[in-house]
């Protein structure tokens, strides 16, 4: 008689670190968990980053990412070309080593590394000299782990983004958030908002999040409240430049300049000019200049908000209305102009042809 045992999915098996378990599940992304099942799951087998990312759904430059996390975390280490579990080796907890290999995107598993080689990469690595920052930079990993296991509000945080992206965040999504909260001092509420308004304006991505994000702590938002007004402020901003753009007849690509939706908001919301009033303006400018120019128009409807003027009969009014020319200093009689030549070049030079109060938009 003969017997046999079906294990089914277990007939396949691999040995995952106790201290993945116990210390790294709940500090890990969800992309670095996968590529390092993975990678463990597929030992001594050949592949690329590209590989992997196509096998897990992730872009090689996540994968690469991951892989460099586990190799920070003291899980894997990497020689000759491939990956292995690394060995204990004394005071190791900041050695980290790479190769062009690595960086081509090339990964092999199973292979060993000896302490030698750690040591010797790690002489080589302390040899080149480090980049100066021009800004503060984004936390590492190992930063990201350990705050986040002593701040219960950083991780409540990052898992409350990842239900409002519905996705697991990447490495580079991570860190952004960290750094908002972590050096620039954004407060957890803050941050939720901006990764909402993010998402309204259909760029929920990490270099719209940061840069948004950053402007805010430069600008002192330190509440709810304050980042309620500045999203308010902004909605505001872009629908007077909308209502601009509407009325000139023009269609421009892409974000408008902040100069141009500081022009927008002043004839709109502060001035409240009308669509008819804003149109002259332009036309104006048009006819003027021959090409539209944002200041042209903002020093014409500057003059017609001084002279209280809202509407084209009262522009016309205005400009029919006769203005007192101004009197020269120091005036002779009459008698006496006349003894003098109709074109006395000296008196001529002390008036303005274009003198503010005679000239008229």
């Amino acid at each position: 008689m003969s017997f046999r045992i079906n294990l089914g999915s277990w007939g396949s098996v691999f040995a995952v670190p106790s201290k993945v378990a116990d210390e790294k599940l709940k500090l890990s992304s969800g992309f670095q968990l996968k590529v390092l099942l993975y990678i463990l799951g597929h030992n001594n087998e050949e592949f690329t980053n590209k590989q992997i990312g196509e096998a897990l759904g992730m872009h090689e430059d996540d994968v690469k990412d991951a892989l460099t996390y586990w190799v920070n975390e003291g899980i894997l280490c990497f020689s000759q070309d491939s990956f292995a579990p690394r060995p204990q080796v004394a005071n190791d907890a900041n050695i980290q080593t790479k190769s062009k290999s690595e960086e081509n995107g090339s990964v092999s598993v199973g292979k060993t590394v000896t302490e030698k080689t750690v040591a010797e990469k790690t002489d080589k690595n302390d040899e080149k000299p480090k980049a100066v920052m021009s800004r503060p930079q984004k936390p590492s990993h190992t930063r990201i782990s350990m705050l986040a296991a002593n701040d219960k509000t950083l991780v409540d945080l990052l898992n409350d983004v990842q239900m409002v992206l519905k996705k697991t965040l990447s490495n580079v999504e991570t860190a952004t958030i960290v750094y908002l909260y972590d050096t620039c001092g954004l407060s957890a509420p803050v941050i939720m908002m901006l990764v909402e308004y993010c998402i309204a304006i259909n760029k929920p991505n990490a270099r719209t999040i940061e840069r948004i994000g950053v402007q805010w702590a430069d600008e002192g938002v330190e509440t709810v409240f304050d980042a309620e007004q500045k999203i308010t402020a902004v909605r505001q901003s872009n629908a007077d430049f909308a209502k601009v753009a509407s009325v000139f007849g023009i269609h421009i690509p892409g974000t408008p300049t902040a100069k141009q939706l500081e022009y927008a908001n002043r004839w709109v919301s502060q001035w409240k000019f009308s669509d008819e009033m804003l149109r002259e303006a332009y036309e104006r400018c048009i006819d003027t200049k021959g090409e539209m120019k944002f200041s042209y128009i903002d020093g014409i409807l500057k003059r017609w908000n001084n002279e209280n003027i809202r509407n084209k009969d009262e522009l016309q009014k205005n400009s029919l209305s006769p203005r007192k020319p101004k009197k020269p200093a120091n005036s002779a009689p009459r008698n006496q102009l006349q003894q003098k030549p109709s074109y006395d070049i000296e008196s001529l030079e002390k008036q303005s042809f274009f003198d503010d109060d005679s000239f008229s938009y």
